[in-house]
């Protein structure tokens, strides 16, 4: 049908740009150990630096009604037609000038022509496990000494939708496999034809197979194991909902750049998904940037498309949880800054790499030791104590909007990479890892209530969060070759700032508030 129409009109397609395509850039933002992780905050920092450098002309167009051959027709005279969204009546393209994006804003049938803006990921068991209080960790010296679940749930039941780079070829050595939802992993990227037709639609999840499983950095396959877990040698590791179901969706390139059309077509196929009752409750975690090139300092803002497919989802039953990003005092990051999504920022453990060893950080099993004694701080230090609010996460600004909803384990955490360049045990920074251990947490309460809404879940959480003093300092803390005192306050250069939320997930307390189905 609108392939048939469009036969012969390669020489046009080859001018055309896509006028409705939301530009999402990805790039990796967790460290990988001390040297890894100045790699990959390299590897962020390029993703923003291109998206600022060289912005993109891509759009989305948003038809005023459905998305014909004709429609098609008429927006490849003006430029590259990249795909199209049915359910959003949304066309990607790239006009061939700004005379040509002006020309298509212009035609009768177009309502309006939106930036497709850019995405870059915030960065991406053990510790952190103890400290949510899902595991109680009792590691006496020996590794892999079994520890026991504070908390009966594991996820079983529940789909966790990681809208992410896609996983890597070698995953299978990492993931348990029988935790990936191979059947329902797509990708919105380097689609080909519908069936019988010619012209390339990027967002058919249908072709060419196997792409959701062929990403080279590994900032999804990172993300992932933070729910489900990973494999590491000969143990299994858990991570927050090990009885869940990853579903895969890949939105991003082998260069990590996304737009926010992919981002949008992931989401119209997960509610298609959830309308047909393919699968029962979902969590969809979010750990992405939208990068606004204009902004100098925090490269983010808002895009009315994205949160249209957000507030979709949610409407639909879809649970989305999203890192605050890793901006620090210079503000959130959206989509995390959304205040309909759950936001999640990162803490760090005042004991990281200890015990230090002739004056050299421990790195090898410290993550795998207990983490303070809550609920009985009698017998030492409390959870809150040993808990500190990294740099990098993201402070909620109020007058920009934004809102900060919960803290997360987000700085030096276990997990395993299995890359063409790198292979084995990594410590991760990030609010990438803060948002899956969160979108975890919530899968396991959607386990005890799988009719939970979006708001039932952000106000249980937020109720039963460890506070955390909203301004404070942790000393001694071991971090990049040196004792340093780490300090969070309300101050961000002259502007009032929240650095905290309702403060730290608790498992446990959220399971136990969760009224039942």
């Amino acid at each position: 049908m609108r392939g048939r129409m469009l036969r012969g009109r390669g020489a046009d397609r080859r001018n055309l740009r896509t006028i409705f395509a939301l530009l999402l850039v990805l790039c990796p933002g967790y460290g990988l150990g001390r040297l890894k992780a100045q790699e990959v905050a390299a590897s962020s920092t390029d993703c923003v630096d291109r998206a600022r450098s060289s912005p993109s002309a891509r759009v989305m167009v948003l038809l005023e009604a459905a998305v014909t051959d004709s429609a098609l027709a008429e927006l490849e005279r003006y430029g590259v037609v990249h795909g199209w969204i049915d359910r959003y009546r949304l066309v990607a393209m790239t006009p061939g000038s700004p005379a040509d994006r002006g020309a298509v804003a212009t035609l009768p049938f177009v309502r309006s022509v939106e930036n497709d803006s850019v995405i870059c990921p915030a960065s991406v068991a053990s510790w952190n496990l103890d400290l949510i209080d899902v595991m109680n960790v009792e590691e006496s010296g020996f590794v892999g000494e079994p520890d026991l679940r504070e908390v009966k749930q594991t996820g079983a039941g529940v789909h966790v939708a990681i809208l992410d780079s896609g996983l890597t070829p070698g995953w299978r050595n990492v993931l348990p496999e029988e935790r990936v939802a191979v059947d329902l992993a797509r990708a919105f990227i380097g689609g080909g034809p519908p069936s019988g037709g010619t012209l390339a639609n990027e967002f058919n999840v249908q072709s060419p197979p196997g792409l959701w499983e062929q990403d080279s950095r590994g900032h999804g396959l990172g993300v992932s194991t933070m729910v489900i877990g990973f494999k590491y040698g000969g143990l299994l590791v858990d991570g927050s909902a090990p009885g869940a179901k990853v579903i895969p969706l890949r939105v991003a390139d082998e260069s990590a750049v996304s737009f926010a059309s992919h981002i949008v077509a992931a989401f119209d196929y997960l509610i298609t998904l959830v309308e047909s009752h393919a699968i029962g409750p979902v969590v969809a975690n979010l750990s992405l940037i939208i990068v606004d090139g204009s902004v100098a300092v925090n490269p983010s803002s808002p895009n009315p498309v994205v949160e249209r497919a957000i507030d979709d989802a949610i409407a639909a039953g879809i649970l989305v949880v999203a890192a605050a990003g890793n901006s620090g005092e210079f503000g959130m990051t959206w989509p995390g800054a959304y205040p309909q999504v759950i936001s999640a920022g990162a803490v760090g453990w005042t004991r990281q790499y200890r015990p230090v060893q002739n004056g050299l950080p421990n790195n090898d099993f410290w993550w795998t030791q207990d983490v303070g004694f809550d609920p009985n701080p009698r017998r030492g230090p409390t959870e809150a104590s040993e808990s500190y609010v990294a740099g990098f996460s993201s402070r909620a600004t109020p007058e920009r909007g934004q809102q900060l909803d919960v803290l997360a384990p987000g700085a030096l955490i276990a997990h395993t990479l299995d890359m063409r360049t790198f292979s084995g045990l990594v410590f991760g920074f990030g609010t990438s890892l803060a948002s899956p251990l969160t979108a975890g947490v919530v899968a396991l309460m959607l386990e005890v209530n799988p009719r939970l809404t979006q708001a039932q879940a952000e106000t249980i959480l937020k109720s039963t969060a460890l506070p955390l003093k909203s301004a404070d300092s942790r000393s001694g803390v071991f971090d990049f070759g040196a004792e340093q005192t780490i300090s969070w306050d309300t101050d961000c250069a002259g502007v009032a700032c929240d650095a905290v939320g309702a403060g730290l997930i608790q498992a446990d307390a959220a399971i136990a508030a969760t009224p039942k189905r």
